[in-house]
């Protein structure tokens, strides 16, 4: 049991990395389009920087979106613990016998 708890908190781990580095991707191409749209505004095209600021709030939604997922993963993950550092904390504590 104790090894299959490691496989799975090994798996949970390794879901919580990727949806950190999808969000980091997407808060990359957030921060491009943004300049982009930047850059268009400042050059007096006000429809391609539109176009760029909705792609950049996009990008942004989706990393947002990794980000609770891997909130929630992690989440989960500290309820499987706790019970388990609660129960083995309380014996290790003198007088609480």
């Amino acid at each position: 049991m104790n090894d299959q708890y490691r496989q799975l908190e090994a798996a949970y781990a390794e879901h919580v990395s990727e949806h950190y580095r999808r969000a980091s991707e997407e808060l990359l191409h957030a921060y491009q389009r943004n300049k982009e749209a930047n850059r268009h505004h400042e050059a007096g095209a006000f429809k391609a920087a539109l176009h760029h600021v909705k792609l950049s709030k996009h990008h942004a939604f989706n990393a947002h979106e990794h980000l609770k997922e891997a909130l929630l993963i992690s989440e989960k993950i500290g309820e499987v613990d706790a019970p388990l550092s609660i129960s083995i904390g309380m014996n290790d504590k003198p007088g609480l016998q």
